[in-house]
C-alpha cells in the first residue's frame, strides 16, 4: 500500500489539472475553450536506464560499459492544455545497477525502482516554433516526481559462497591470504537486500520527439534526466544525490477527435470571420464565392470575381492591347488578332525567296566564274529556246510534274510555278516540300 500512495496523489493531481485547464472557472456559462486535442492521449513504451552515481565512477572500475544498463518499461497519459503547454503523467518500473572491481573498491548494486511523475510538457508544434499538424515534433517537459526503491547486492555464489575481493584482483571463497581458499566467479545474481524499501522525490527533465503517424497514433523516443533526492539507490549513503538516465521509445493513442474537427460556437462565428467573409484579393467578391482568387489590386472585376473582358477574347481588359477584337478573331496573348493569311503569305514569299536563293548559289558552285547576269540572260530568253529544229523541248517535263503545265506547251512559266506554290500553301496541291524544291531546280534548268 505505500508504494501505491504517491501513484494515487499523482493520478489526483493529474486529474485537478485537466480540470481546472477545462473550466478555470466554474461559474461560467460559455463553452470552455478547447485545446488541440480535446480526450488524452495514452502511451507504453519501454527502453534503458542508466545509473549515475558513486559505484563505478572510477574509470579503473574494472566493469565494461554496458555491464550496468538495465532494462524499463513505462506508462504515460498526457493532454495538451493549449497551443503551448499539456501536462503528462509517467509511470516508471525497471532497476539500476553499478559495479566497482578494482583494488581500491568492490562494490555492486541492482536496486529495483518505481516512479510516478507529473511532467509539464512543452510542444514546439504551438504555431510559433512550428507549425501545427507537424510530422516530427520536438519537445521538452520537467516535472516532479516521487519513486520507491531497494537495493539489492552480489555478494554470494549459487553455491552460497561469500565473495571475498583479494589484493591480486581474484575473487576468493575466504577472506584475503587464508590457505585452501578457492578461486569464484561472480554469477552477477543480486540476491541479497542491501536495505529495506525506501523512498525519494526527483526531478526529471526530458526531451524527446513525437512522430504523428496518423490523427489517433504516434511514436516517442524520450531521454528523460531524473535527478533523484537522496544518494541511497546505491547503498553507498556519503557523496552527492544519485541520478539516472531513462531513454525510450514508446507508442501512444489518442482518444477523440481531433480538435480541428470538433465545432463549438466560437469556432462557428471564427469560421465566418475567416472564410466566409473574408476577400484575400480585395476585389469585393468574398473567397467562397471568387472564381478567380488573386486578381490584382485596383482591377474591376464581375460578379464573380473575374477581371472584366469587354470584347470576349478570352484576355481580360488590364491585359488586352486589343480591347475591341472583332466576334470570332483568334488572339494572342496580348489578345491582338492573328492574320493567318499574312502569315502564310509571308511564308511563301519566304519559301520563294529561300529557293530561289538556294538555286543560285548551287548555279554558282557548279559554274565558278560566270556572272550571275549570263543566267539571268539566259533564263529571259529560255522560253524561246525551248523548241530546236522542230525536236520539242529541250528537257521533257517530269511526270511528277505535269499537272503544273496548265496550257500543255511543253514548259513551265513563271505564272505556273507560282501558281503550284500557291496550291502547294493552300492543300489543293499532291506536291511535297520535296517535289516543290524540285520543281524550282527544274523550271531553271528546262
Amino acid at each position: 500500500m505505500q508504494k501505491t500512495r504517491p501513484l494515487i496523489l499523482l493520478i489526483c493531481l493529474f486529474t485537478s489539472i485537466r480540470l481546472f485547464a477545462g473550466n478555470p472557472d466554474s461559474t461560467q456559462t460559455s463553452p470552455p475553450k478547447k485545446s488541440p486535442m480535446e480526450k488524452p492521449s495514452v502511451g507504453l513504451g519501454f527502453g534503458v536506464l542508466s545509473y549515475f552515481g558513486n559505484v563505478g565512477a572510477s574509470k579503473s572500475s574494472g566493469v565494461g560499459s554496458f555491464t550496468d544498463i538495465r532494462p524499463g518499461y513505462h506508462l504515460n497519459v498526457e493532454e495538451r492544455l493549449g497551443r503551448f503547454l499539456g501536462v503528462g503523467l509517467n509511470v516508471t518500473m525497471g532497476s539500476l545497477s553499478g559495479n566497482d572491481h578494482s583494488p581500491a573498491d568492490n562494490l555492486n548494486f541492482e536496486t529495483k525502482v518505481m516512479q510516478g511523475e507529473l511532467n509539464l510538457v512543452l510542444p514546439f508544434d504551438n504555431g510559433v516554433i512550428m507549425k501545427k499538424g507537424s510530422g516530427v515534433v520536438p519537445y521538452l517537459s520537467v516535472g516532479i516526481g516521487f519513486m520507491t526503491f531497494q537495493p539489492y547486492g552480489d555478494l554470494y555464489d549459487a553455491n552460497g559462497n561469500k565473495y571475498y575481493y583479494w589484493a591480486d584482483g581474484s575473487i576468493r571463497n575466504l577472506p584475503d591470504g587464508t590457505a585452501g581458499s578457492v578461486r569464484l566467479t561472480r554469477d552477477y545474481k543480486y540476491e541479497t537486500p542491501l536495505a529495506g524499501s525506501q523512498s525519494a522525490l526527483t526531478i526529471p527533465v526530458g526531451f524527446g520527439f513525437k512522430l504523428n503517424f496518423t490523427d489517433h497514433f504516434s511514436a516517442r523516443i524520450n531521454g528523460f534526466y531524473n535527478l533523484t533526492m537522496s544518494n541511497k539507490i546505491d547503498n553507498v549513503g556519503s557523496g552527492p544525490n544519485d541520478k539516472y538516465l531513462y531513454t525510450s521509445v514508446s507508442i501512444h493513442y489518442q482518444f477523440g477527435k481531433p480538435a480541428d474537427e470538433i465545432e463549438t460556437p466560437e469556432d462557428k462565428t471564427e469560421w465566418k470571420n475567416i472564410f466566409v467573409d473574408a476577400d484575400s484579393d480585395g476585389d469585393g467578391v468574398k473567397d467562397a464565392d471568387d472564381q478567380c482568387p488573386g486578381t490584382p489590386k485596383g482591377v474591376k472585376v464581375d460578379i464573380h470575381g473575374c477581371p472584366i473582358d469587354s470584347d470576349n477574347d478570352g484576355v481580360p481588359d488590364y491585359l488586352d492591347k486589343e480591347p475591341n477584337t472583332p466576334k470570332g478573331n483568334v488572339v494572342d496573348e496580348h489578345g491582338v488578332s492573328i492574320n493567318y493569311k499574312a502569315i502564310a503569305e509571308k511564308a511563301h514569299e519566304q519559301f520563294v525567296q529561300d529557293s530561289i536563293a538556294t538555286f543560285l548559289s548551287n548555279w554558282q558552285e557548279r559554274h565558278p566564274g560566270r556572272p550571275i547576269s549570263e543566267l539571268m540572260d539566259s533564263l529571259a530568253n529560255s522560253h524561246h529556246q525551248i523548241q530546236i529544229a522542230g525536236k520539242g523541248p529541250v528537257h521533257k517535263i517530269p511526270s511528277d510534274f505535269a499537272s503544273v503545265d496548265k496550257n500543255n506547251d511543253g514548259f513551265i512559266s513563271v505564272a505556273e510555278l507560282n501558281q503550284a506554290i500557291d496550291d502547294f500553301f493552300s492543300g489543293s496541291s499532291d506536291l511535297t516540300v520535296d517535289k516543290i524544291n524540285k520543281l524550282i531546280d527544274f523550271f531553271f534548268e528546262q
